[in-house]
C-alpha cells in the first residue's frame, strides 16, 4: 500500500492568475496589485503583467471610475470620489462625475424620496432628518442646505 501525498499546489503563472481575477470582475490596476503581491508575486513582474493587461483592456480604471459613479448615482460627489480613491481610481474621478445628473438635481430627488416617509414629523424636524440624511450621502454642504430649504419651506436650517 502506498501513502498518499499531498499535492503541493504550485502558484499559477503569474499572467494566467492576474487574466483569471480581471476575468471575474472588474477591478481597478491599483486592487489587482494589491492582491497579486498579497499572494506573493513579485512586484516588478506584477506591473509587468498589468501593464500587458491594460494593452488588451482587460483592465480598464477608467471603467472602474465609470461604474463606480452609475452605481452610487443616487449620492453626492465626495462619496463617490471617496469610493474612487478606496478603488484606487481617483485620478480618472472628474470625467466620471460629469457624466452624472448635477449634484443638486440628485440631492433634490434624494430629499424627495426620504421627505415620504417624514411625513408625520413637524417641518422643523423634517428638515433636520432631511439634512442629516442627504449629509450622510455625501453631498455637499451648501447644496443640501439648498435642497433642506426647497423641500421643507424652511429658511434656517440648523
Amino acid at each position: 500500500m502506498q501513502s498518499r501525498r499531498k499535492k503541493e499546489k504550485t502558484p499559477p503563472p503569474l499572467y494566467d492568475r492576474a487574466v483569471a481575477l480581471a476575468a471575474r470582475r472588474l477591478r481597478s490596476a491599483s486592487e489587482l496589485k494589491k492582491k497579486l503581491v498579497g499572494e506573493g508575486y513579485d512586484e516588478d513582474e506584477v506591473d509587468v503583467a498589468l501593464q500587458r493587461l491594460g494593452e488588451v483592456h482587460l483592465i480598464d480604471d477608467n471603467l472602474v471610475a465609470h461604474s463606480i459613479s452609475r452605481r452610487y448615482a443616487d449620492r453626492g460627489n465626495r462619496f463617490i470620489v471617496q469610493k474612487m480613491k478606496e478603488k484606487g481610481v481617483a485620478a480618472e474621478q472628474e470625467s466620471a462625475i460629469e457624466n452624472l445628473a448635477d449634484e443638486y438635481e440628485r440631492a433634490l430627488a434624494a430629499g424627495q424620496k426620504k421627505l415620504r416617509s417624514l411625513g408625520k414629523f413637524e417641518p422643523r424636524v423634517q428638515g433636520q432628518k432631511l439634512y442629516q440624511h442627504l449629509a450622510m450621502r455625501g453631498f455637499a454642504g451648501s447644496v443640501v442646505q439648498k435642497v433642506v430649504r426647497e423641500l421643507t419651506r424652511l429658511d434656517d436650517i440648523e
